[in-house]
């Protein structure tokens, strides 16, 4: 399923605190056409022009996968302009009225108009397997550094770890980029600034985000900087890639016909575990992508924990994703 390294029965698990919510928002418009189709890129910039990845074979299966993390509290987010955004705000609030407090975070940036929202906690959101986007960003910017590119080894290492989730592929990564140290190192070139990794040993998915600097890491993937070219074309690549039962969350809201590139991740918290946290066996639901939304290019964060189940997770991603596109997308 997804990626986390920790799952049900083997799971690690976090005990959040209440981060703080900030509601910010940009040129708000209306429109929304929820859908699950595959297709084209969109167009400001396309994400069609990247260089195709190196070509690796890819795994006829992939092991499951599962996450969690720990929370801390930052201060709000601040908004470039304000809009009356009071009816996409209650209509959050009515589909979040049974999760506890800190439990949602999410943020869109529509790339053309660069009208932007976001809503919820501002820090402490687990990540799950979307820190695999993190990783792999990370071991790109060091070849960057170094003036070499992946290795054909690494490269079907990171297709495994990005399209299916692969927990051992992003365990061989995260050691290679040099642990939690590399991921600290790399967190300001990248632009995040409300993002902790998670601790030694264990680990990646326990690095504490924000759905702002999830947003940060899709902006990585379009822009000149801090990226080039090549190391956005393997991580474009390997995200509308992704295996098809990992296809679930902000690519519902996509214009059919059109590809979306998406990573997700998931976890079952258990009560206790080695690293003395936990939360009672509740999930974390998260997923993040860059959709095309009545023909606009949309970089799409949306987080969720402390949630009853899998699928009720999955079924809240998408009606968040659904809320808050009309905040940034005109039709």
């Amino acid at each position: 399923m997804n990626g986390s390294w920790r799952r049900r029965g083997m799971v690690g698990g976090s005990v959040l605190l209440v981060a703080g919510i900030s509601v910010t928002a940009v040129v708000i418009v209306h429109g929304r056409h929820p859908t699950a189709h595959r297709a084209d890129e969109p167009s400001t910039p396309p994400l069609s022009t990247a260089t195709p990845p190196p070509t690796t074979p890819r795994p006829s299966s992939a092991p499951p996968s599962s996450t969690s993390q720990h929370a801390t509290t930052h201060p709000a987010l601040t908004p470039r302009s304000t809009i009356d955004s009071s009816p996409i705000n209650s209509k959050l609030r009515a589909l979040t009225t049974q999760v506890p407090p800190g439990g949602v975070s999410v943020a869109e940036l529509n790339t053309a108009t660069g009208a932007r929202y976001s809503y919820g906690a501002t820090g402490g959101m687990l990540t799950g397997s979307v820190v695999k986007v993190y990783i792999l960003e990370t071991l790109l910017l060091q070849h960057q550094d170094r003036g070499t590119q992946l290795s054909d080894q690494e490269a079907a290492t990171a297709r495994r770890m990005i399209e299916h989730s692969d927990n051992e592929a992003a365990e061989t990564l995260y050691y290679a980029i040099g642990a939690r140290a590399g991921l600290v190192a790399a967190a300001p070139r990248l632009g995040l600034t409300h993002t902790i990794p998670g601790p030694n040993p264990d680990f990646k998915g326990l690095t504490q985000t924000s759905a702002t600097d999830c947003v940060t890491l899709l902006q990585n993937l379009l822009r000149p900087a801090p990226l080039h070219q090549y190391a956005r074309s393997v991580v474009l690549g390997f995200m509308r890639n992704v295996e098809s039962d990992q296809r679930w969350g902000v690519g519902s809201v996509a214009d059919p016909g059109t590809t979306f590139a998406n990573k997700n991740g998931w976890l079952s918290v258990e009560e206790d575990n080695p690293d003395g946290l936990g939360d009672n066996d509740l999930w974390l639901v998260n997923s993040i992508g860059i959709v095309t939304v009545h023909h606009q290019q949309v970089l799409i964060a949306v987080l969720t924990q402390h949630g009853q189940s899998f699928e009720d997770g999955i079924e809240l991603v998408e009606e968040l994703a659904e809320a808050i596109t009309p905040a940034v997308v005109s039709k």
